[in-house]
């Protein structure tokens, strides 16, 4: 039997309700192929990521393995000092590098290709093809008058998170599809195709007039207060600096991200307009998700790096017409890292022991998921490109930025501290986080210190410790950059700086 080929479409900061099979509380997304494959498939309401952040959650889907196992734990593992080393990875993967599953579907006759993104460690960059057009940030800044952008920019880092891309030029990352296009036209089956747009990822450029879909849209345009959650939220909140922005600019951010998904779900139908035109869709699996949501000003949140469940939650739809149901939404908990289990058990692709999580459609769920961020090193920053932000503890007391580790339930979350300044956290910055995510959804009440969950805070504080027990640890000269920003990127973070809506 000829195996099925496999379209995966991969988003980078895209949240869930940013789609309109999701559903979003303030506005109809327009968002028509991607709730297709919806329609078409099977909806997994409640997925989560591994690490919300770009490296590390990729890593964990390629690998099957969680970052306590690969030491992969933020961004920094992309640069040049960053390896893979057997006195640290040979008991996990009896080998020093992780195999991915894109390179045990080719080892068992799928030409692989990717299209756009990686942003993993280089030697996690295992595909036959590879095209990375179209990916980089700077593609967007080139030639460009900064003005032209109408950059948003919070204060903090600064880090901008918004503007719009002049409509009388093309749009850099439209070479993603067209290139993924000309490549499916010259290859056999079965393949395994990932398209992986940097889109909706901040800064957000949405093309015009994608920048204006949602201007009738009933956004907040104010920041809620954060005062109930834990100290690492606040300080990431803090360290963005976003309470300074002005009404417009928080609510035109969301209208740009929103308009920039509606970018992706053109993209998406002209994928499935090639597959409808050659017959190719009841023998194509289409895999639909993100490395990890994002915040859009939540309680002073924006990007990723929290466990909010705007960032910590990631849309995951997989179709495969005749074959998987239709129409299917499903409310059981998973992870990203489900994602090779699945797809191994709807090919026959037989995946070595490395590879954990579950098949969706096959195995009983999960009772409970788990989530990492952050190396925890004296010298760690949220944004370690900028070497920006210190994690400040109930005391005021200024430190690294922490390793922070998250259990879910279906009905309970758990994130605390595990790591600080390079050592193991002492009880007293934990910082212990506990939501009801049934009773609120939003998951902005701390509930660690009311006596009624004192027993649920002991037993899941004693798993997700269990979980971190063995994490292997890295050196913090691996983590440490030996280069600096590029000029270019520099100088023209300044000249947005200085034209940017506040």
């Amino acid at each position: 039997m000829t195996k099925p080929n496999i379209l995966w479409i991969y988003c980078d900061e895209l949240r869930s309700d940013a789609l309109g099979c999701y559903g979003n509380p303030y506005a109809t997304m327009q968002t028509p192929h991607i709730d297709s494959i919806a329609e078409q498939g099977v909806l997994f309401e409640n997925s989560f990521c591994n690490s919300p952040v770009c490296v590390a959650s990729r890593s964990s889907i390629l690998t099957g393995l969680y970052p306590e196992q690969t030491g992969v734990y933020h961004n920094e593992a992309v640069w040049p000092n960053y390896r893979f080393d057997e006195t640290h990875f040979g008991e996990q993967c009896n080998k020093a590098i992780p195999i991915t599953f894109p390179e045990v579907f080719a080892q068992q006759g799928y030409t692989t290709a990717n299209f756009g993104k990686v942003h993993v460690p280089a030697a996690l960059r295992s595909w036959i093809h590879s095209d990375v057009s179209g990916s980089n940030m700077m593609d967007f800044y080139h030639d460009i008058d900064p003005a032209d952008l109408k950059p948003i920019l919070a204060p903090g880092p600064p880090l901008v998170i918004g503007g719009v891309y002049p409509g009388d030029r093309s749009y850099p990352a439209d070479v993603v599809t067209n290139n993924t296009l000309a490549w499916l036209e010259n290859v056999d089956g079965p393949w395994l195709t990932r398209v992986s747009y940097l889109q909706p990822h901040t800064p957000v450029f949405p093309p015009a007039p994608l920048d204006k879909l949602y201007q009738e849209g009933n956004f907040p345009d104010t920041i809620a207060d954060g005062s109930g959650l834990s100290r690492f939220e606040q300080s990431f909140g803090d360290v963005i600096g976003t309470r300074g922005l002005s009404p417009q600019a928080i609510f035109q951010s969301q209208i740009q991200y929103y308009g920039l998904v509606a970018w992706i779900d053109l993209q998406v139908g002209k994928l499935l307009e090639y597959l409808q035109q050659r017959n190719q869709l009841e023998n194509t699996i289409i895999v639909f998700g993100a490395d990890h949501g994002a915040s859009l000003g939540e309680c002073g949140r924006y990007q990723k790096q929290t466990f909010a469940p705007e960032s910590h939650r990631v849309p995951r739809i997989i179709s495969w017409p005749g074959t998987l149901p239709k129409g299917e939404q499903r409310s059981e908990l998973c992870q990203s890292m489900d994602l090779a289990r699945t797809l191994s058990g709807l090919t026959g692709v037989e995946l070595p022991e490395q590879f954990q999580g579950r098949d969706l459609f096959s195995t009983p769920a999960s009772e409970a998921i788990y989530s990492t961020i952050g190396y925890g090193f004296a010298s760690s920053r949220p944004f370690p490109n900028l070497g920006f932000g210190n994690f400040v503890d109930a005391g005021g007391n200024e430190h690294g930025w922490p390793r922070r580790a998250c259990v879910r339930t279906d009905r309970y979350r758990l994130d605390k501290n595990v790591r600080l300044n390079g050592e193991a956290v002492a009880p007293e910055l934990e910082d212990i986080f506990l939501a009801d995510a049934q009773a609120d959804p939003s998951e902005n009440t701390n509930l660690a210190d009311q006596p009624e969950y004192a027993e649920m805070v002991a037993r899941l504080s004693k798993t997700l410790d269990d979980h971190v027990a063995n994490s292997v640890e890295v050196p913090e000269g691996w983590t440490k950059r030996d280069r600096t920003q590029p000029k270019r990127s520099a100088e023209f973070r300044q000249k947005l700086r200085e034209v940017s809506l506040k």
